[in-house]
Order: C-alpha cells, then structure tokens, then sequence
C-alpha cells in the first residue's frame, strides 16, 4: 500500500521499531514465570515453590540475597531456598519475581544515571505500594494481585523508553510542561500507547491474562472502569493507586487526575480520614520495598525528594502570582475608573457633557495623551465628538464623504489620528457581526467601538501611556466595557430626548382631546335634550289632537260668524302648535337620510317657525322673501332643516356677539332670508345673510373644520358647519361663505332640482254609504271624536281601545277600512298587523301616530299599512284621505 502522506509512514515506522523491540527482549526465565503464575493463582504450597526456584541457579541466587538482605530479625544467615521462600513469604517472593522479570528484562538498572528511567521505577513502585494500601482497605480479595499490577502497570513506558529514548523523553517532558495527556502525545507521535505496549509485552512473556488487562486498561475514564467489571475493577484500583503516588511524589499535577480522583473515591466509599492514612503509609512501604528494584531505601529520602520537586512547582507558582498580582493591580485601577466613570456618567443630561466627561477620564486618569470620542450621527451623516490633547478637549463636527469615512482636511488634529479616522467605514461591522472581545489598534492608537441598539453607534480613539499591544485580556475586558457604558449613556440621553419631544406632543395630544371631549359631552348633552324635547312632543300630541279634533267639529255645527271665527283661530294656533312640535320632533329624531321631492320653501318656512320667537326675544328682525314657483329638490327635509337651523343660530349668535361691542353700530339685528331658482344651472338657492361681527379671513378658511369654533367654552361644539358641509356636499350641493371682520356674513347654499313629477291619476267618485271602519286607539275621545266624524258622513263605525279587542273583531267581522293607532296596551298596532294578515288581506289599514319616526313607519307600511297620518289631523284632511283610499279600492 502506498502512503502520501510522511506523518503516517513515520507512525507506522515507530510502530514497527517498538514490536521489534519487544521481540529482541529477553524473554524472563521460564521457572520464574511459572512460580509467578502459581503464586498468583494461589495454588502453590513453599515446597513446591522452593523446588522449582532451584532448578534455576541464577533465580536461586536472586532470591537468597533478598532474603538475607532483608530485616526479619533472623540471626543466622538464609543458605536454603526453602528458609528463604518461608523467611519473606509468597507476598514479598511474588515482587520479587517481579522485580527479576521486568528488570533483568531492560539493559539498564534504575540507579545507572538514566533520569527518565529511575522517575519511570519509582513510580512504578509508588503505585504498587498505594494499590497494595488501597486493596487491603476497600478489596482485601484483591490484595494479592493488586501490588503485582502496580508493579507491571507501566512497563509500556519502559520499552518505548528504551526502543526510542530520544523522541520518548521528548514527549515525556512535553507532558509535564504543558499538562498534556501522555496517552494523546504518544498516539499522535507513535501511533499506539503505552498502555497497548505494555500488553503486548505482557502476553509476549505468557504472564498472567489479569495483568496484561490491567496493563491495558488503568488509564480508561473511571466511568468505564466501573461499569466494565472482573480485571477492568483491579485496573481502577490501579488508577486511583497511580494518582495518589502522582500526589505524593508532586512529579506530575493534572486537572484531570482531581476530577478522575473524585469518581473512583466515591466509587469505593473511601473516607477522606482514611484515605489520608494510606497515603501517609506510602513512603514507608515505597522504602521497604525499594531494594528490590536498586532504588535508595530511604523513606526521608523519598520525600525530601518530592519536597523539592513541591519547592520547584511553588517557585514557579510564585513568579506566576507576581505576574498575575501585577496584572491584577492594573485591572482593577481600570475597573475602579470605570466604576467612578459609569457613577459619573449617569448623572449627565447632556451628549456633550457625556463627551467631555469621558474625554477628561482617558486623559487624567487613564493617561492617554491624546485622542477623539465621537459618536455617529447617521441622520445629518457626520461625526459629532471631542479631540483631546495632553491640555484640553475640543469639540469637533466632520461631514461623512461618499465613502463613508469624515473629511479630515484642514482640521488640526495629529496626522496618524487623521489616518485612522480615514479608514472608519472599514471597521463599521455588519450586522450580526459578532461583538469584539479586544481593543483594535490603527498605529500608535487603541479603538474601542461603541454599540448602540441598532448597531455601530461611535468609537473612542485614544493613545494609551503604554504600548496597546501588551495588555492584557483583562484590560481589554476592561476598556471595552467602559465604551460599552458611554454607548448606553448616549442612547439613554437620545432615548431622553425622544421621550421629551414625544411628552410634549403627548401633552398636546391630550389637551386637544379634553377639549374635544368636554365638546362631546356638550353634544350629547343637546343630544338628550333634543330625545327629551321629542318625548314631551309625543305626550302633548295625543291630548292636543283630541283639542284640534273637537275644535274642529265645533266649528263644523257653528252658525255664529263671530264664533266660527274664534273657533278658526283656536284652530290656528293649535296648527301652529303641532308645526313646532313635529318639526322639534324631525329635528331631534336621528334617522336615515330619505332622499325624495321636497318643497325648499316648506320646509325652510318649518325652521323658521321654530326659532321665530328666539329671533324676536332677542330684538333681532326676520326677512324672507320666497320665490312663488320654486320647483322642488330632490333631498332629505329633516337634513337640510338642520342646516337651515345652523345657519341662522349661527347668524342669532354673531349678532348678538356684535350688539355686545361698543365699538360697533348699535343698529337692530336683521337677518334676511331668501330662496330663488337658477334656471341656467338647474338648481334651487338659499341666500341668508346677516349683519353679525363677521368672520375674519384667517378663521374663514377654517369654518368647515371639525370642532372649531370662536365661540367662548360651552357656547358650541364646532361641529354644526362641519356636518352642514357634509349633508349638503351629500345632496350634490355647494355652500358657500362670503364674509367680513365687522361687516356681517353672507351665506348660499345651492342645490340640484328634482325631476318634474308625473300628472296626477284622475279622481274616482265613489259613496260612502254602508261602508264599515273599524277605528283602534286606546284614546278614548279620540276614538269618540273619530266615530262622530265619520258617522257624520254616513259610515258604519265600531271601536277597539287595544290591539287584543281589535284581533277579536276582525276574526268577526269584515271591514273595508281600518283607522289603527301603534302604541296600544295588551296588543300595539305592530302586533296586530303581523297576526291580522289573513283579516287585513287588501283592506286600507291608515296608521295614526304622535311619534312614530321613518323606521318605525316603514315597518307598519311592510306589515301592511297604506299610509301614515301623524297626530294632531286635520279632521276635513283625514276624512279625504278615507275616501280617496276606498275610491282607490272601488275602481
């Protein structure tokens, strides 16, 4: 297979040197092998051990001099193996048999001046010490195994060190320096760990399954080792044996040895008290132990040493502290300044005290020699902000160039100052940029942006006392949230500004709408009064109908002149009665507009009569003049009769406003109406014209405008000429208004004519004799009133006084015509419409009513009825309509 690429033909060149290694080997003697295993296993008893040991003289020797060697308080010396076996014990003999394989195994003994070699054997021993500790207190079951592990646990690390001492140091000393894991390095540079190595080299020397396993796996993640079980239990034993020889030793500190630490004590449930006595009894049993592998057996010694190695991480640490105190004392003389920046700061109202204030902090107490605060101004598109030198702060305003950057020209700032602003459009970020964590730089000067809401809102150029680029990461922090803070600063005072101007419109605003309000209540007020007005119409009708009715028929029977004619003004004045009543009631009913032929002059001479008396109380003389032959115009009557109304109360208020001026002529108050026709245009006019104050030509534009009015609070709503305007701009009209400061007002309104009428169907005679009326009111004279009148003509005539009595006798009898009032108790006139169809059928059914509006007449006439006849009548009148509506029938 061909590689490209020369990293992984060298890792595969490494991987073959280490195999090779581990074959040149020399293999350990096979009685010792053997004796191991069945130590191991627990199956062997001291006289077969001692057999088998002296079979190999070499082995024989070893285990003598170790036996001699050691202090059991033997006072003869050891001369045969089976003393010697039963002298140390299988526990001591199986570590001896270890240190025989795995070190006779190396060229180099521990103590021969290789450095990495003696760190790797201590370690190595340490570990074994510590498992043997930990075992006998939380797996007694594994004590017999568990020095052994330790003892093997890194032998990987001795056949990389020797089949590649050079590029093996390296990494080794890498690892310390940098915390880096030594498993990652030794993957990355050679392809396989130590931990592989290792039982490779086991399984090579056919030692036992167990400690090839645990070999294998003591560096996985304790989560593993717990869930995994059987040797992977012994191997995080093993673990947890290895990092409290690390702490003891202080030869190697990790973060990740703590957080491993941490899980492997609460997975075997060591107390702290506890486990601190075990690692108190490591450097004992290091020494007891440490003959065995050439190592000095002296405990002090052991820990004198990882004192020193304490001492050298401490001299460090402490350079490391003074650096980091001095750090620390810059960062906080900046944060204090900020501190006292932000109080400062949120008591300014101002931008430019805001810019000045900012600039004298960079340049009194951050030493910054010069510099240029300047925020954005995207609307005016320029730059608005303070220059400071080593003396004093100017203000500054540069215009924005098509390319984004200010003009700079003839300003007398620092060349290198200018440069930088030169390049601004360059450093505006996109949005969704992400916010920068350090200061950037443009020559000798730091920038630090300011962020607004929206975005890119200004920037703060200084020149600091010391070169920007050794700060450190705090002061970065640091002068990036003191620009932060100016940049809230600004946009809260923008947000003030707003606020204000919003205030103020606000206020405005609200005033408009209080006196909007106040004309509103005004409105409903007169609205009322007018619902009010009507009511009381409605209550006098009914009483002065039966007055009208009976006056009528009292003249009717008089031969007297004198009182014929006193009869005929009673009569009068009764007529005039029901004019203002009906055209109160017109005027304060809201109903729908009823476009149709209407007589201008009727229904202009109806409004006059209704303020006829107000006008003469007031001393103000009425002028009309009708045109005779005035063709009608096509509209709604009780529409145009407000504006009418409008107009001349209008008029009744500005010559009252003028009679009250002494600098005006005391002349009497005249208002002259009159109506004509504009053949040539089709249209039907109104003149009214008055000789009030006038309007002036400023106001006189604004006439037509919702709710404006000169008159003083709660003389008007201003709102009578605006709805003028819109029913006769709604007719197809125009009004018009010519007047003069002091010189009265002149007002035409115009509107199209209707289309002539059609000639009227000729009259068909017809008798009244034998023809029944039924006649329903619940007022009983005037049903008295309408019986006699009709019986006088010859009709046949019965009575209801409700709608219940009047459905009994059209279920009974058959009439040809029916006289029906609508507000009736027990049944009202609707009621009997809708449930006397089949009676009705096409009998004339005419509806008498005092109050009955547009809609309520519309509904009867859909249920019915033929025609509406308000209250009072004409009792001549009504009886015409009688027979004209039976002649109807006839023909």
């Amino acid at each position: 297979m061909h590689f490209d690429d020369s990293s992984v033909l060298e890792e595969r060149t490494n991987v073959k040197t280490i195999i090779r290694h581990i074959d040149q080997l020399p293999s350990p003697p096979p009685v010792a092998t053997k004796v191991l295993t069945e130590v191991l296993n627990g199956a062997a008893d001291f006289t077969e051990i001692s057999r088998l040991i002296e079979t190999d003289q070499s082995l024989t020797l070893k285990i003598l001099k170790i036996a001699n060697s050691m202090a059991y308080g033997y006072r003869g010396k050891i001369s045969t193996i089976e003393s010697a076996v039963a002298t140390i014990g299988l526990d001591t003999l199986k570590n001896a048999l270890l240190s025989v394989i795995i070190r006779d195994s190396f060229c180099n003994a521990p103590e021969e001046g290789d450095e990495e070699l003696v760190r790797i054997w201590k370690h190595t021993l340490a570990t074994a010490v510590a498992a043997s500790l930990l075992a006998e207190r939380v797996r007694p079951e594994l004590k017999g195994i568990a020095f052994a592990a330790g003892i093997v646990h890194d032998c990987g690390k001795l056949v990389l060190l020797t089949a590649l001492p050079e590029d093996y140091e390296k990494l080794l000393n890498k690892s310390r320096e940098t915390g880096h894991s030594i498993l990652d390095l030794e993957q990355q540079h050679f392809g396989v760990a130590h931990t592989q190595v290792g039982k490779w080299l086991l399984q090579k020397w056919g030692l036992p399954q167990t400690l090839s396993d645990v070999t294998w796996l003591h560096h996985h993640s304790p989560e593993a080792l717990i869930t995994l079980g059987g040797s992977a239990e012994i191997a995080a034993l093993l673990s947890l044996a290895g990092i409290l020889a690390h702490e003891v030793m202080l030869d190697e500190p990790n973060q990740e040895h703590t957080q491993a630490k941490d899980a492997l004590l609460a997975y075997f449930d060591l107390p702290a008290q506890e486990l601190s006595a075990i690692i108190q009894r490591i450097g004992e049993g290091y020494a007891n132990r440490a003959a065995m592998f050439n190592l000095k057996n002296d405990a002090a010694l052991f820990y004198f040493e990882a004192l020193q190695r304490a001492n050298s991480v401490l001299s460090l640490k402490n350079a490391e502290l003074q650096q980091s105190t001095g750090h620390l004392r810059r960062a906080n003389a900046l944060l204090e300044v900020i501190g006292d920046a932000s109080s400062a700061l949120a008591e300014l109202h101002d931008t430019w005290d805001v810019l000045n204030t900012v600039a004298d902090i960079f340049r009194l107490q951050l030493n910054a020699r010069e510099g240029f605060i300047h925020s954005l101004d995207t609307e005016k598109q320029c730059l608005r902000g303070i220059f400071w030198s080593s003396s004093e702060n100017t203000e500054i305003s540069l215009p924005l160039g098509q390319d984004g950057n200010p003009k700079t020209t003839g300003l007398d700032i620092p060349p290198r100052l200018a440069e930088a602003l030169q390049t601004l459009s360059y450093r505006i970020p996109e949005s969704g940029t992400p916010r920068p964590t350090r200061l950037s730089g443009a020559g000798p000067y730091c920038l630090a942006p300011l962020f607004s809401s929206d975005g890119f809102s200004g920037e703060i150029i200084f020149r600091p006392q010391r070169d920007g680029r050794r700060f450190i990461q705090e002061e970065h922090s640091g002068y990036l949230q003191l620009a932060q803070i100016v940049a809230t600063t600004l946009e809260r005072l923008a947000m003030e500004n707003s606020l204000e101007q919003r205030a103020e419109r606000l206020a405005s605003t609200l005033g408009k709408l209080r006196r909007l309000n106040s004309k509103l209540v005004q409105t409903e007020r007169l609205a009322a009064v007018g619902q009010l007005a009507a009511g009381a119409a409605h209550e006098i009708n009914n009483p002065l109908a039966i007055i009208y009715a009976r006056t009528q028929l009292m003249a009717h029977r008089e031969k007297d002149d004198k009182k014929k004619h006193d009869f005929r003004q009673m009569m009068d004045q009764i007529e005039r009665i029901t004019s203002i009543l009906k055209n109160l009631m017109d005027f304060a009913r809201p109903t729908p507009p009823r476009i149709e032929a209407t007589s201008l002059n009727a229904l202009t001479k109806r409004t006059l009569s209704l303020v006829q008396g107000e006008l003469t109380k007031n001393h103000i003389r009425l002028e009309t003049a009708f045109f005779d032959a005035l063709p009608d115009i096509l509209g709604d009557a009780s529409q145009l009769e407000q504006v009418l109304l409008n107009l001349i109360i209008n008029s009744e208020h500005a010559i009252i406003e003028r009679l009250k001026r002494p600098d005006m002529s005391n002349e009497d108050g005249l208002i002259h109406l009159t109506t004509a026709l504009d053949k040539r245009q089709h249209k039907a006019l109104i003149v009214l014209t008055d000789n009030g104050i006038g309007i002036s030509q400023e106001n006189l534009k604004k006439i037509f405008d919702p709710f404006f009015t000169t008159k003083e609070e709660g003389k008007g709503t201003g709102l009578g000429l605006s709805t003028s305007y819109g029913i006769i701009a709604g007719h197809d009209g125009e009004i018009h208004y010519d007047s003069r400061e002091k010189a009265g007002t002149t007002v035409t309104i115009t509107l199209p004519l209707a289309a002539e009428a059609s000639p009227a169907a000729p009259k068909v005679q017809t008798t009244s004799q034998g023809t029944a009326i039924l006649v329903v009111d619940d007022e009983k004279h005037i049903r008295e009133i309408l019986k006699e009148s009709l019986e006088s003509r010859g009709y046949r005539v019965q009575t209801a006084p409700d709608g219940q009595t009047a459905l009994q006798r059209l279920s009974q009898n058959r009439y040809r015509l029916m006289l029906l009032d609508l507000r009736m108790p027990s049944r009202d006139g609707f009621s009997l419409l809708e449930h006397a169809r089949k009676h009705i059928r096409k009998m004339p059914v005419i509806i008498l009513t005092g109050m009955a509006g547009p809609e309520e007449e519309q509904k009867a006439l859909a249920l019915g009825a033929t025609r509406c006849v308000h209250k009072p009548f004409q009792i001549k009148a009504l009886m015409d309509d009688i027979e004209s509506l039976l002649r109807e029938k006839i023909s």
